[in-house]
């Protein structure tokens, strides 16, 4: 009987050793969560509506990135009134189970008066390293209320501020987790030194050489949105942007077997 005890002791602490959000850290409580509303990373869109918890788990949505390549992440979330909030990400390019080592801490801006679902993002180009591990590798959104007085503490592990520069006290805010799959460089095989793409910043037309066929082009704003769409199958082509507002896009190019993306700007 001792055995047969013991043995579920061990089955349930081997099952919750593997409980999210391990390996990595678990974020305290004592923090006011404020939500991340969404987070858009390379097009793929992962929308948030948990108010409650204040490390959220969507590890389960993966975006498949390759080494040397540079993808946007777009990050919304409620303010809550006229105040601001940090948004860092952390990704565990190492994948040796701490968010914070040297290069893998990424500021992605500020979020200032919003409600998430008003429009307002900030946004970042990120640039996969060439020496990135190859397979599904952590990365966290903290959301962190801050201001000149009470800076936000820029930590993986805690939704926290130092309010007068007293002490660190558990802030506003909320972290998200999802998963980055880290493929080969042979995934993809896009010559981009025989791609050209021009004027950027664009008014009107967008130009675009290379050296093979390209089957489609669509254009989404920084929500993940496909507002155009265009079908050249050529190689050299034009694509009318006239209609789009003035703002930051990304263009996906399609290839017979490949794709490639970039971020350009509308005037």
């Amino acid at each position: 009987m001792k055995k047969i005890t013991l043995l579920f002791t061990l089955l349930t602490f081997a099952v919750n050793a593997q409980t999210f959000p391990n390996p990595y850290c678990e974020i305290p409580s004592g923090a006011v969560v404020e939500e991340i509303s969404s987070v858009n990373f390379d097009l793929t869109s992962i929308t948030n509506s948990d108010t409650s918890s204040i490390l959220v788990d969507k590890t389960t949505s993966i975006v498949n990135i390759i080494p040397n390549q540079t993808y946007t992440i777009s990050v919304t979330g409620n303010t809550y009134g006229n105040f601001d909030t940090n948004i860092v990400a952390f990704i565990d390019w190492n994948q040796n189970e701490t968010l914070d080592d040297a290069n893998e801490v990424y500021s992605i801006g500020t979020l200032t008066n919003t409600t998430g679902d008003d429009g307002t993002i900030v946004s970042l180009d990120i640039t996969i390293p060439s020496d990135a591990v190859i397979g599904a590798t952590r990365i966290r959104i903290t959301k962190t209320y801050t201001d000149a007085d009470s800076p936000a503490i820029v930590d993986p592990c805690s939704i926290s501020f130092n309010p007068f520069g007293t002490a660190a006290q558990p802030g506003y805010g909320q972290a998200l987790d999802f998963t980055l799959s880290v493929s080969s460089l042979s995934v993809n095989s896009f010559d981009i030194s025989q791609l050209s793409v021009y004027p950027n910043p664009i008014k009107n037309t967008l130009n675009v050489s290379y050296n093979a066929e390209i089957k489609s082009v669509k254009i989404y704003n920084l929500l993940g949105q496909n507002i155009l769409t265009h079908l050249p199958n050529a190689s050299q082509f034009q694509v009318d942007v006239s209609s789009l507002n003035a703002g930051v896009y990304i263009v996906k190019l399609f290839s017979e077997n490949d794709q490639y993306s970039f971020r350009t700007l509308k005037k």
